[in-house]
């Protein structure tokens, strides 16, 4: 068992908390940041598998056992899980990534022994019976159905299709009707068996927390070891599709644009960051405050970055009426051209850089909020940056260096999607011709 111990200078007392990492001999990381004054733990398994590491004919395995292990353990039954943390106040919740599935519980302090015993018997000794895999299979189609009707969220959906065309990180992670109607019980339990091991798995705790007590308690749940390795994964190659359109009845026309961009271990990710500050973060961007703002265009618009182990995407999102769209995507488009031609300037550089360093400090004044990056970092790069370090980062990117990210990423070319009512032949301002105006983009 080897533990490290990470404690930086008094000068900020949320920057300062403890931070503490020991691999057991089975190959478990646990990781702790202990914040003391605080009245809440959060604890959390990240099992490094997600929904790009799944066979084709079982796409959405992790996201069945997401749902499945709360149906109940050898010494639990799905009541009795959920009363144990619902009646002490606390959350217990899951959630499925690309690359990873996280399980975690939010309780108050004083409950952390109850809430570590809930969290490891769930993830170590699920039942995974039969009759709770029909139930959960039924559970799931009414989720895709959900996400289906739902244009917003599908034309994220068909972007990410389009970004990493015949890649699993094009895929939906809930899998697809087809693979949740015939995954089979055994299928599931094998990629369990396969992946919920403990040279895969990371345990986190965050706020009032004792490391030494969480690496026993996490010993005595998982005392076997087995040899095993993290997923092989196979990079996507460059090819995008360039735009593709879906026909649905309603009012709006749903408009994603994409590009990609580096990985979680990228040279330019905090440039990179900076950038997607200025063009599309909160309402003092450039996308919020030029598209809807000054022009009504939309009532909402927003960028985001999604990076993963090996690749990534800067992506924006937003609706308008047909009627609109054509100039929306030419206001967007005009944005793109001047990040990648001009840059941002010193003014902006500046605010995104206090308004990301106060969102961190903001945010990990939240237990959950430390754990997951605790959780994340450890399990997708192999180890945390010192939160001081990560500012520090942030505060030495120039704007030479936004400019060479938006030159690489935003001028990479631009991926369209669009979701929304049928063109009316060639009427002007119909989403037919929306689409021919990004032409000279792609």
């Amino acid at each position: 068992m080897n533990t490290e111990r990470t404690q930086r200078g008094a000068s900020n007392s949320l920057l300062a908390a403890n931070v503490e990492k020991t691999v057991l001999s089975n190959g478990v990381r646990v990781l702790t940041d202990s914040v003391p004054h605080t009245h809440s733990a959060t604890f959390a398994v990240w099992v490094g598998v997600g929904g790009r590491d799944e066979p084709a004919e079982i796409a959405g395995a992790s996201h069945f056992l997401e749902h499945l292990l709360f149906q109940g353990t050898a010494r639990r039954s799905a009541v009795d899980i959920a009363i144990a943390i619902d009646g002490v106040g606390g959350d217990m919740n899951a959630y499925t990534a690309s690359e990873y599935t996280a399980f975690f519980a939010r309780v108050p302090s004083s409950e952390s022994d109850l809430a570590v015993d809930v969290l490891l018997d769930v993830v170590s000794h699920p039942g995974l019976a039969e009759d709770d895999v029909e139930g959960e299979r039924e559970v799931i189609l009414e989720e895709l159905a959900a996400a289906e009707d739902d244009p917003e969220d599908l034309v994220g959906v068909r972007l990410f299709e389009s970004l990493f065309p015949g890649h699993p990180l094009g895929r939906e992670v809930l899998g697809t009707s087809s693979t949740v109607e015939t995954i089979r019980r055994d299928q599931i339990a094998g990629f369990f068996e396969d992946w919920y091991q403990s040279h895969n798995l990371v345990v986190t705790g965050a706020g009032d927390v004792d490391h030494s007590v969480l690496v026993a308690a996490v010993e005595a749940a998982f005392p076997e070891h087995r040899a095993g390795s993290a997923p092989q994964r196979i990079a996507p190659n460059e090819q995008v599709e360039s735009v593709l359109t879906e026909t649905r009845s309603g009012e709006l026309v749903h408009l994603a644009f994409g590009w990609r961009c580096g990985g979680v271990n990228d040279t330019d990710r905090f440039a990179l960051a900076l950038l997607n500050h200025v063009f599309g973060t909160g309402p003092s961007s450039r996308l919020f405050q030029q598209v809807r703002e000054e022009r009504g265009l939309t009532y909402s618009i927003s960028s985001g970055v999604s990076q993963f182990s090996d690749a990534g995407a800067l992506s924006v999102q937003c609706a308008t009426s047909p009627s609109k769209a054509a100039q929306l995507i030419a206001v967007v488009t005009e944005l793109v051209e001047d990040l990648c031609s001009v840059g941002i300037t010193a003014e902006e550089l500046s605010r995104a850089k206090r308004s990301i360093r106060g969102g961190v400090l903001l945010g990990i004044e939240d237990s959950g909020a430390r754990g997951a990056r605790l959780g994340i970092s450890e399990t997708l790069r192999g180890s945390v940056t010192p939160l001081d370090e990560h500012l520090g980062s942030i505060d030495a990117v120039t704007q030479e260096q936004v400019l060479a990210a938006a030159q690489r990423v935003l001028g990479s070319g631009t991926v369209l999607a669009a979701v929304g009512p049928a063109s009316q032949g060639a009427e002007e301002g119909q989403l037919g011709t929306a689409i021919e105006g990004l032409e000279h983009l792609v």
